[in-house]
């Protein structure tokens, strides 16, 4: 069930101004929220009890998935997702006025503003935060350097915003996921239109096929379906599923089947779909 009327404190990875911070007041707009300076570290505050729930992200509309979020979520026992959010990304340049040879930013950041660095041979550098490259930015003694990053950033770090919408896409959006302490709930109670696991195929021929089909033959709609590596198993795969959920009888019947036709089977949550 949807349990952000008890999300008071609320973390993200990144530092005050990260979009992590605006998709968490967007929909928490009373919420103390509170950043951390990894992913690992803001899944330890929610394990810890530092936080109620925390807001990260899981895929970008661009860049793709964020592979450590992804990660965590297998890894980490005790935790689940009660809900998601849906955050336009606005990129903007931000500076002190002189001329721009390097961009910091957040690795997703500087791929989703690709085509507008390549075409002013700005140099893209690596940062752990958009937040935190407008911090470092304002901070430093670099000429020539600017930092990717909202229009809040420039406002928190007094920086001039030197160019708005720089991102390669006008559409560019970010999906939070609203990870939490709690059982994982299933597909059943009403207004859980949303499930999200992972998998691990039987080592064989045809194993993947024959876990999908477990979900299409029922019609079960899949919204995302990603693979990642596993450690210590060189080509073998987990697969990441997110479906609709319309009638939890026959969902929780596919979970079922498809058990039985992987080796193992993680739920990470049934929840509302985001604007629900």
């Amino acid at each position: 069930m949807d349990s952000r009327a008890a999300w008071s404190r609320v973390g993200y990875q990144g530092e005050p101004g990260a979009y992590s911070e605006e998709a968490t007041l967007a929909i928490l707009p009373s919420a103390v929220t509170i950043g951390y300076p990894t992913f690992s570290r803001a899944f330890d505050a929610v394990a810890g009890r530092e936080v109620d729930a925390a807001v990260l992200p899981v895929e970008n509309s661009l860049g793709g998935i964020v592979q450590e979020v992804n990660d965590l979520l297998w890894e980490r026992t005790g935790l689940r997702i009660s809900g998601e959010v849906i955050h336009p990304v606005r990129h903007c340049l931000l500076g002190r006025g002189e001329p721009v040879v390097r961009a910091l930013s957040h690795p997703q950041a500087l791929l989703q503003c690709r085509r507008f660095l390549e075409a002013r041979q700005i140099q893209a550098v690596t940062f752990h935060d958009t937040a935190g490259a407008a911090r470092a930015v304002a901070e430093g003694m670099v000429v020539g350097s600017a930092a990717i990053a909202s229009a809040a950033a420039a406002r928190r770090y007094g920086l001039k915003i030197l160019a708005e919408g720089i991102q390669d896409d006008d559409s560019n959006q970010t999906r939070f996921l609203i990870i939490d302490r709690g059982p994982v709930a299933r597909p059943g109670p009403a207004g859980l239109t949303k499930a999200s696991l992972a998998f691990i195929g039987s080592h064989k021929p045809g194993s993947l096929v024959a876990a999908l089909r477990s979900l299409s033959e029922r019609g079960i709609n899949l919204t995302r379906l990603d693979s990642r590596p596993m450690p210590d198993r060189p080509w073998q795969y987990r697969f990441y599923v997110d479906f609709e959920v319309d009638d939890p009888a026959v969902a929780n019947e596919a979970l079922a089947a498809l058990a039985k036709e992987t080796t193992e089977v993680k739920l990470f949550g049934t929840y509302p779909a985001a604007g629900e």
